[in-house]
Order: structure tokens, then C-alpha cells, then sequence
């Protein structure tokens, strides 16, 4: 079974062999997903049945293949050993920027000359010198781990799941700063470094893995806790697809464009919407909810109009 990020399962749920529960998915009170069912979102309380899964022989092989070597001690072993190593290095990024900060200022800084006031004005400034750094260094193991992005279906426990962690790993050392950038033209420069197409004049503070499958128009605004990622997980297989977000669209805060999807130019995505894989949002329309479908703001809050008075009866 699959229970993909931000599920939310309620007391005497059952999720069956292989079915999946896709991301923002709510398994109401004692619900029941059958064998191989796809759920998404939550519409009224419930999750919605979006289709059976059903796999190619391509696929299907891919997905033998990672239960298989789930199923192999040694492959598990290796793949989590290979991870803890990478996380005890990466883990102490961040506290490792502040102590070479430490020793770059204290070999030119003396207390009794310079005083404290050069120590306040130096720091900080040092250490972002040392954090650029480190985000050039983040965008250089991008391009020597993984090289582009590409559009295809891996299997867990592979080459390219090693690689895909490692990643996501190492690239935890450098989110404060990612996050400091966020929604400045810095942060578009540092999408197109790790591959990305962006336009000009951008708003990005949201999430990204695969930036060479994101495409930017001009005059994008997404909002902060955005998912832009490229990728999804199903029953061990990771799949990779194309999103492509068009010329003055805008994702609101919380908002998911699944892999696959396209966002048309001045479209509008509301806060904490989902659009589902391989979905367009048509050019100009304004979409909500898990999943997301198009509204008319203009509507929403606005009271029913009132209806005529009953006619009076005759005497």
C-alpha cells in the first residue's frame, strides 16, 4: 500500500494490498481502500476515487523489481546504511557554516585592537559569503549526482533512488538560505543554476526536486509552501513527468501542481488546492480545492439572493 505526503488517516482506517493514497488524502473514519484503488484529496470528508490502478508490462516489471529487492535483506540493509551515511554527513551542514565563520573571523579579528563593533559588522557578512558557497556546492552535487532530470519511471532501491536521496539529503543543509531568498530574483537564479526555465519577473518561494522538468513563465507568482515537484511515488516506483506553470499564473500559498500538469497563463491556483496529475487549468480560470476544480470566486461567501414571497392565497 501507498500513503503519499500530508494523509491524514482517521481512527479504524484500511488501506489494502497496493492501493495508494495520493498526496492531501483523507481516510475518513473507518474507511476501506480496496487492492490497487487510486484516492486523492478529500471531497465532503472523503477521499475521491479517481481510477484502478492499472500497469504496462514495462511497469509492471518495474514494480516486481522493487518488491523484490524489498523483499532482499541485503539490497534493504545497503540502501539505509548508504542513507544514515549521508545524513550524518549533511545533518551538521548548517552548524558547520557557523563555525567556519567562527574561524574565518577569529584569523583576522583581534578583540583588544579591533573591538566588538568590527566583530558585529563582520559576521554576518562572512557568513553569508560562506552560505553562497555552500549553495554553489549544493548546485554542483546536482549536476555531478544527478546531471538533467528526465521525464521516466524508477524503481525504489535502484541507481537513481540513490541518487534522488542523496539529493534531498544534502539539500537540507542549504534550506535556511534557500528560504531566506525566497521570492527574489535570486531564488529564479538559483532554479535556472540546478536547470530550470524560468521567465522573467517571478514570485518562487515554493518546493522544487527536479527543477530541469519545471517550466516558468513570465510573471509567475508561487506563494510560499507550494509543491512544484516533479515526481511521484507509486507502489515503489518513482515517476517523473514535466510541469510547466505559464505566463502570469499564480499558485497561492499551500497550493500543489502535481507532475504532468499545466497551469495556462493567468490562471489562479487557491490556497491549498491540488491540481492532479497530467491536468490542465485552462487559461484565465480560477480552480480549488482536493482535488481542484474551477469555482467563481465572485460567488464564494456571497449569500443566496432571497427568494420571492409566497403568493397570498385567495379568501
Amino acid at each position: 500500500a501507498n500513503a503519499l505526503d500530508h494523509c491524514v488517516f482517521m481512527p479504524g482506517g484500511m488501506v489494502d494490498e497496493r492501493a495508494v493514497l495520493g498526496s492531501c488524502s483523507l481516510a475518513h473514519h473507518r474507511s476501506y481502500f480496496p487492492p490497487l484503488a487510486v484516492h486523492s484529496g478529500s471531497v465532503r470528508g472523503r477521499a475521491t476515487h479517481l481510477r484502478d490502478h492499472t500497469a504496462t508490462k514495462k511497469l509492471q516489471a518495474l514494480e516486481d523489481k522493487a518488491m523484490h529487492a524489498l523483499d532482499s535483506p541485503l539490497i534493504w540493509w545497503r540502501f539505509n546504511a548508504v542513507l544514515v551515511a549521508l545524513a550524518v554527513f549533511a545533518s551538521p551542514l548548517t552548524e558547520a557554516m557557523w563555525v567556519l565563520t567562527f574561524l574565518a573571523v577569529s584569523a583576522v579579528w583581534d578583540p583588544e585592537e579591533h573591538g566588538v563593533a568590527l566583530l558585529v559588522l563582520v559576521v554576518p557578512l562572512v557568513h553569508f559569503a560562506i552560505s553562497v558557497l555552500e549553495m554553489l556546492g549544493q548546485i554542483c552535487c546536482k549536476w555531478v549526482i544527478m546531471g538533467r532530470f528526465k521525464a521516466g519511471d524508477h524503481p525504489f532501491f535502484g541507481d537513481y533512488h540513490y541518487r534522488w536521496m542523496a539529493l534531498m539529503i544534502i539539500g537540507q543543509g542549504a534550506q535556511d538560505m534557500t528560504a531566506i531568498l525566497g521570492g527574489t530574483v535570486f531564488n529564479a537564479w538559483f532554479y535556472r543554476a540546478n536547470g530550470a526555465r524560468v521567465g522573467r519577473n517571478c514570485y518562487l518561494a515554493g518546493l522544487v526536486v527536479e527543477y530541469d522538468l519545471l517550466e516558468i513563465g513570465d510573471g509567475v507568482a508561487i506563494g510560499l509552501d507550494c509543491d512544484t515537484t516533479c515526481h511521484t511515488v507509486e507502489n515503489m516506483v518513482i515517476k517523473l513527468a514535466p510541469t510547466r506553470i505559464e505566463r502570469g499564473a499564480c499558485l497561492l500559498p499551500g497550493s500543489f501542481a502535481m507532475p504532468g500538469t499545466v497551469v495556462e497563463e493567468e490562471a489562479v491556483l487557491l490556497e491549498h488546492s491540488q491540481v492532479l496529475k497530467g491536468e490542465t487549468v485552462p487559461r484565465r480560470e480560477v480552480w480549488a480545492g482536493m482535488p481542484a476544480a474551477r469555482c467563481d470566486p465572485r460567488t464564494l461567501g456571497r449569500a443566496p439572493a432571497p427568494s420571492a414571497p409566497p403568493a397570498a392565497r385567495p379568501p
